[in-house]
């Protein structure tokens, strides 16, 4: 059974590994440690980059990226964004978008307490090595590493921010279910599993509202992004609840993430809601700023999002690009669950292929369409019923719908099996971000 243990597995083995000797009493000091990681890296036929331990990858890049359909690995290096590196003199600057995340490890004061100095090094700094690559997995460039936490800049292609925005919100959640998942289990028998989390803060800021630049002087330098949206994405992740990424307006509204998606911070037990970034400071007008923030509901928009296991679905979904509905593509582009964004006015012909035992009833896909969003007025749902076709050579059943984008929004497509009208397989979703590329 495939699971997001097949992305994060070297990860999970020496991990594991290291936690249980904490248990058992059986301190494992940096140097074993760096043997064991070693060692695992070459039985598993891993091409170390040098003799240095440090730069053995946990291969958590080439999972993901096949997942979400990114071809080229992201060999970007940390320090300032490769976009903005002609900036290079002082005083040079330059206007550019930017999506920036904040992550910082939760509750590690508590590590210290029951591993010793080498182990807590070993578990902090794995996970922010697993963070990295998992940040350069989305496309994303890490900024800096500050202790427990880590800043990194997502801007795509340079030109489509809407792309950078999903990168960020994808990456945010995939390191919440990684903790939540694999981390959390591993210190839950050290009773430290309630207090070690992460938090992650996301927000975006539009081409003219970021300002690129050389801070320092040459030799004691940076380039680096000036922004409220970049000092805002720090305040959304302080103010995250434990294993969960909150976002600002401004990248909610660019992907017009609906209700269904993200919710407010509840204080007091639940009793109240934080809807605006504290301090509210005041603007220029001498006004609050009243901007708000939304926790990003994990459970739900990562069961959105392209998995190892969905693998073993009972129903299996593909999304091919046609403009057309009934034309023949030799070789179509394959569009992967919540990947990117899709312009409007082009088409989408997506496909079901299942099993079933032998029936002699009739066969139907549903495919259910639900739009989101303020240019569609709201939540909009409506299906169509398509007969399945049996394929004798592979022994399944398979059926197609086309749909057109017209959208800006996260919409999806569900679909479910029915024989004689009853629910064979229950229903399934695909998601697709439409809109303009910026």
């Amino acid at each position: 059974m495939s699971s997001l243990k097949d992305v994060y597995k070297s990860f999970d083995n020496v991990f594991d590994r290291t936690i249980k000797k904490s248990i058992d009493g059986s301190s494992l000091g940096l140097e074993s440690l760096s043997e064991s990681v070693l060692r695992r890296a070459v039985d598993s036929g891993e091409m170390l980059a040098s003799s240095n331990i440090a730069e053995a990858e946990f291969g958590i890049q080439e999972a993901i990226r096949g997942l979400f359909g990114k071809r080229r690995i992201n060999a970007h290096s940390i320090g300032g964004h490769p976009d903005f590196q002609h900036l290079s003199d002082p005083g040079m600057t330059e206007y550019g978008f930017n999506v920036s995340l904040f992550m910082d490890i939760k509750g590690s004061t508590k590590l210290g307490l029951i591993y010793s100095p080498e182990e807590v090094f070993f578990i902090k700094n794995t996970i922010i090595r697993c963070a990295i690559e998992t940040i350069r997995a989305f496309d994303g460039h890490v900024h800096r590493i500050m202790g427990d936490a880590v800043l990194a800049f997502f801007r795509a292609d340079g030109e489509t921010a809407r792309d950078a925005a999903i990168d960020a919100i994808n990456c945010g959640c995939y390191l919440v279910e990684f903790m939540r998942q694999l981390v959390a289990p591993k210190l839950r028998d050290s009773n430290v599993a309630d207090d070690v989390g992460i938090r992650v803060g996301v927000d975006y800021g539009k081409h003219n509202d970021v300002l690129w630049g050389m801070y320092g002087f040459q030799g004691s330098s940076e380039v680096t992004a000036t922004s409220f949206f970049v000092d805002v994405a720090a305040k959304l992740q302080q103010s995250a609840p434990r294993n969960r990424v909150m976002i600002g307006e401004s990248i909610r509204s660019l992907l017009d993430l609906h209700e269904e998606l993200v919710e407010l911070k509840r204080v007091n037990n639940g009793a109240a809601v934080e809807q605006y970034v504290m301090p509210n400071y005041t603007g220029a007008d001498g006004r609050p700023v009243n901007y708000r923030k939304y926790v990003l509901k994990q459970e739900r928009y990562f069961a959105l999002l392209p998995k190892p296991e969905w693998q073993n679905a009972p129903i299996k979904i593909s999304a091919l690009l046609k403009a057309k509905e009934n034309f023949v593509y030799s070789n179509p582009e394959t569009y992967h669950a919540c990947s990117r964004v899709l312009p409007k006015g082009i088409g989408i012909d997506f496909k079901a292929r299942f099993y079933l035992p032998y029936t002699s009833g009739k066969v139907q896909v549903r495919f259910r369409v639900k739009n989101h969003g303020q240019e569609a007025g709201g939540d909009l749902t409506y299906e169509v019923y398509v007969d399945a076709q049996y394929n004798r050579e592979r022994g399944e059943y398979w059926a197609s719908y086309w749909r057109g984008t017209a959208y800006t929004g996260l919409h999806y497509m569900a679909i479910s099996v029915l024989v004689d009208g009853r629910i064979e397989h229950k229903e399934q979703e695909f998601g697709v971000f439409i809109g303009d590329p910026s």
